[in-house]
């Protein structure tokens, strides 16, 4: 190594000596030495600002890095600037500005940045940039740093994105929580996609991001945040247009296991001008008397919107029920003119009194004759429990059970003096999903937004069939509905074949029968999309929770949901609540060692215990806030499409949330210093293998198993399932 590198490598190991909090943001500096005599602890910079802007034609991908560091010492700081870059990316060409000046760059291969990770990691006992293993890196010199002065870095670089099964994914290195020891004030991310082919569908599956279409080809993605210690890489998958339908795949698979795939379908929006299938609507609506007030007000006007944007060619009716039900018209009729103008006077005229006689309404509306022709949704808006006539679940749901073929009944609640079990139940016999929304919620907008998603049918009563040698199971959503404009059908699953697979999409368009095939390849093994375990463990486990809340608990049930949330990460009070039951039987039966604990082992404040005992009790009424919020919750994880879904909700649970991290698609969970693999515990006893921290066998065992990396960069103690064995990693220097 010539001197020129040698002083890099010591600025490097002399920085990050003093712990991860000289590393911040997406790109770091680490500073050499302290700005003034005593221990070595190089002052870490502050990022007082982080933007990104992307842009992707077709395949081809430029991302620029705009970054601002202050330096809040007395001393001028010397430093090296690292970036690494995206595990796959090839990198044609890019440019490094400091200060408006280019400034040389050296780009680091993947080889050699693994070499410079692992003597950081086996000099100065911190594996944090592990998790970067594979991936090469940007590395230049950074000086000077004046004393509480700012160095604004830019870097852009070029990729060509793959595209495979459908699918074209981007990836930004977002994941930088590790390093920093205080919050990233500004973190702004924007991607322009452009695709001459159009795009059928785009989405961001690991973060809350803002997309926008702009036309048949174009769409912008958005993601802000402030005050924020980003903890996952940044991901966008979209797909181009090849047909009436876009369709992708994206697959997960580690050696030896069963797959995950995740298949997204959408309408081509490049079609978005065409007609959409026409629909038969039934609106149906509490007037009693608990509607009185704003509540009636916002109804009307809600309802008003609604016919407001049916489709020339779609019929409609509106009943409207409180101690006995009223249709307008005793049955379904022509949007037109006349019609709507009937509807908007008797919505205009409802006043709220009376009881609420949900059976005579249902009977009202499944009474309309529908078409095979048509797509046939029934809208029902309400605030209250059925009090007059049958009021019993079994019975109305057996009602509702008793719909004409392919009829959708959609609940749309208001507050939470309602039967939640009653109206899920609705929702799941007909195919459908739930609407609620807070007595203080502006409804008007609420119900609009709600019909809006379900206004424009494109393919009706759909089925998906997976060829046989994909070994497909556990798909998630079991029954799929219809398919609406605007919006996309996801299906998660698990798979066991590899290699072509044929997945069938049918269903009704006017009544006509459709039926579209994609082809795509399930690899026997890949570490792309490490997200898709616990998005699919996620819709699972929802789907587990929702049938012990709807049908009871059944022993089968709640193991499974709390095997799986466990290993996943699916860390709900709900979910939190049966896996402490679960290991504290464990432990009392003596199955279970101390140190494998996972969430029984993160010390549980009163306030914590109080809100599991709470949830998981409130999750099986049948009314009231804490049932409206578990449904509410349980159906986000039914429909999970970003890792999101299967965070930590709000509360006294959320505190914990720092004591569970998801490496390699699986949940670790911090035990008295230890991150323990969140599988131990349903494995039962696995043969253990020791290697201490940094040692020659600690290395021998990365390289022999890399998938292991994202594990060991948690930290220098860490117990996790490799194989059939389980391998502990100890800390020698633990306590210094």
């Amino acid at each position: 190594m010539g001197h020129a590198n040698m002083k890099v490598m010591l600025m490097l190991l002399a920085a990050l000596a003093a712990g991860a909090g000289a590393l911040r943001g997406d790109g770091f500096i680490v500073v050499p030495r302290p700005p003034r005599p005593g221990p070595a602890s190089p002052f870490p910079l502050e990022v007082v600002r982080h933007d990104v802007r992307v842009t992707i034609d077709g395949q081809l991908a430029t991302t620029s890095v705009d970054q601002e560091f202050y330096n809040p010492n007395d001393a001028r700081l010397e430093g090296v600037y690292l970036f690494p870059l995206p595990a796959g990316a090839v990198i044609e060409r890019f440019s490094m500005w400091i200060d408006g000046r280019e400034t040389r760059a050296e780009l680091l291969d993947a080889a050699k940045a693994r070499g410079i990770y692992e003597d950081i990691v086996r000099r100065l006992r911190d594996p944090a940039l592990l998790e970067y293993d594979g991936r090469g890196a940007f590395r230049m010199r950074v000086f000077p740093i004046e004393p509480r002065g700012r160095k604004r870095i830019r870097i852009s670089y070029h990729e060509v994105l793959e595209k495979d099964n459908g699918a074209v994914s981007y990836l930004y290195p977002l994941a930088t929580e590790k390093f920093s020891s205080r919050a990233v004030p500004e973190v702004s991310l924007v991607v322009e996609v452009h695709s001459s082919e159009g795009l059928a569908d785009i989405h961001c599956p690991t973060h809350a991001a803002e997309v926008s279409r702009a036309g048949a080809g174009g769409a912008t993605v958005r993601y802000a945040a402030r005050d924020t210690l980003p903890d996952r890489d940044f991901r966008l998958v979209f797909t181009p247009a090849t047909g009436r339908l876009g369709f992708s795949l994206l697959a997960h698979r580690a050696g030896g296991q069963d797959g995950f795939f995740f298949l997204s379908v959408a309408p081509s929006f490049a079609r978005g001008g065409e007609e959409a299938a026409a629909q038969d609507v039934t609106f149906v609506v509490d007037t009693s008397g608990s509607m009185a007030g704003r509540a009636i007000e916002q109804a009307r006007a809600a309802i008003a919107r609604c016919l407001e944007r049916l489709g020339r060619r779609d019929r409609f009716s509106v009943v409207r029920f409180s101690t006995e039900a009223e249709s307008l018209f005793n049955g379904l009729v022509p949007a037109d003119g006349a019609n709507l103008a009937r509807a908007r006077e008797f919505v205009a005229g409802w006043q709220a009194a009376g009881g609420t006689n949900c059976e005579e309404a249902l009977k009202a509306a499944l009474a309309e004759k529908g078409s095979a022709e048509r797509s046939r949704a029934i809208v029902l808006v309400t605030d209250g429990r059925p009090t007059i006539g049958e009021t019993g679940d079994e019975a109305l749901l057996a009602l509702a059970g008793r719909a004409a073929a392919g009829a959708r009944l959609f609940p749309v609640a208001i507050g939470s003096e309602i039967n939640t079990h009653l109206l899920d139940g609705f929702a799941e016999r007909t195919r459908t999903f739930r609407t609620y929304l807070a007595a203080g919620d502006d409804l008007e907008a609420g119900i609009a937004r709600f019909y809006d998603k379900i206004r424009s049918p494109v393919l009706s009563d759909v089925r998906l069939e997976v060829s046989p040698q994909a070994g497909a199971s556990q798909l998630h959503p079991r029954r799929l509905g219809d398919l609406y404009r605007g919006s996309s059908l996801t299906v998660v699953g698990r798979y066991r074949g590899s290699g072509p697979a044929v997945f069938t999409l049918r269903g009704t368009v006017n009544g006509r029968a459709e039926e579209f095939a994609f082809r795509a390849d399930l690899p026997r093994e890949s570490a792309n999309h490490d997200f898709l375990p616990p998005l699919w463990a996620a819709r699972r486990v929802g789907f587990l929770l929702d049938q012990i809340r709807l049908h009871g608990e059944e022993r089968e049930l709640v193991e499974e949901a709390t095997r799986l949330a466990r290993q996943y990460g699916i860390v709900t009070p709900y979910t939190s609540y049966l896996i402490v039951e679960d290991e504290a039987a464990r432990r009392g039966r003596g199955d279970l060692a101390e140190s494998d604990m996972t969430v029984g082992g993160i010390p549980g404040a009163p306030a914590l215990e109080r809100e599991r005992r709470e949830e998981f009790a409130a999750m099986k009424d049948k009314s009231g806030a804490g049932s409206v919020r578990a449904s509410v919750e349980l159906q986000k994880l039914n429909q999970a499409s970003t890792v999101d879904a299967a965070r930590p909700l709000s509360g006294a649970f959320a505190a914990a949330a720092g004591q569970v991290r998801t490496a390699g698609g699986v949940a670790f969970y911090l035990n008295r210093g230890t991150w323990v693999d969140g599988r131990i515990p349903s494995r039962g006893k696995l043969p253990l293998t020791r290697v201490a921290f940094a040692s020659s066998e600690y290395f021998a065992l990365l390289r022999a198993h890399p998938e292991l990396a994202p594990a060991l960069a948690l930290g220098r103690s860490v117990r996790v399932v490799c194989g059939n064995g389980l391998v502990e990693v100890t800390d020698p220097g633990a306590g210094e």
